[in-house]
Formats: structure tokens, sequence, C-alpha cells
């Protein structure tokens, strides 16, 4: 019985950090979304990111399973990414970029003040 709790844990793990780790990438998302990149720049951001991933992930297998790699482990994981994806990193995505517009406004409103100022006091040298 012992076995299968722990396998259960497993199942869950997997699955959360699959929903964990496209939490995360949406930090990502939203960060292209208002800082544009270029396609080598967004191959290194996604070469990193799933690097590090990689790492956590192969951590959490070697802790719960003792390094033993299960099917289910791989569909729970891909199970939690998709569903994830699927019904609710649209709006997780919205709302990161809004939080991203909201907390930066003030710094975009400053800086554009500050260049006006900055630029009439050039032209009228």
């Amino acid at each position: 019985m012992e076995r299968i709790i722990g396998q259960l844990h497993y199942f869950a793990a997997s699955f959360l950090w699959g929903v964990l780790l496209m939490f995360i990438y949406d930090f990502i998302l939203a960060f292209r979304y208002k800082v544009r990149h270029g396609w080598l720049a967004k191959l290194t951001e996604d070469l990193l990111f799933w690097a590090v991933a990689a790492i956590f992930v192969f951590q959490m297998i070697f802790t719960l399973n003792f390094g033993i790699l299960r099917n289910f482990f791989v569909i729970s994981f891909i199970g939690g990414m998709f569903l994830y994806r699927k019904f609710v990193g649209k709006y997780v995505v919205r709302a990161i970029i809004a939080f991203f517009h909201t907390i930066f406004r003030p710094f975009v409103w400053s800086g554009k003040k500050i260049s006006k100022i900055l630029g009439k006091h050039t032209k009228s040298s």
C-alpha cells in the first residue's frame, strides 16, 4: 500500500510540475509580448529555460522515484502542461501582461516626460 501511495505522489507531483513549468514559461511569453525579440534571443531564452527545467525535473524524479522514469510520469507531466496551456494559460498571460503594464506605467510615463524635457533643452542649445 505504501508503494502505491508513493507512486500516486509521484504522479501528482509530475502533473503539478508540468503546470508549474508552463506557468513560469508564461512569464517569458508575457515578457516577449512587452519587449520584442529576434529569433536568436527567443532561441536562447527557450534553451536556457528548458535546460534549467530539465535539471529541476530530473531532481524531482530522482527524489521521488529514485531516478526511475515511468510512463505514467511522462503522461502526467505532459498532461499537466497541456491542460494548463489549453484552459488557463492564455488568461494567465493576459493577467501577467496587465500586471507588467500597471507596474511599469509610472516608469514609462516618467521616461516620456524626461525625454521630452531633455529634447527641449537640446533643441534650444
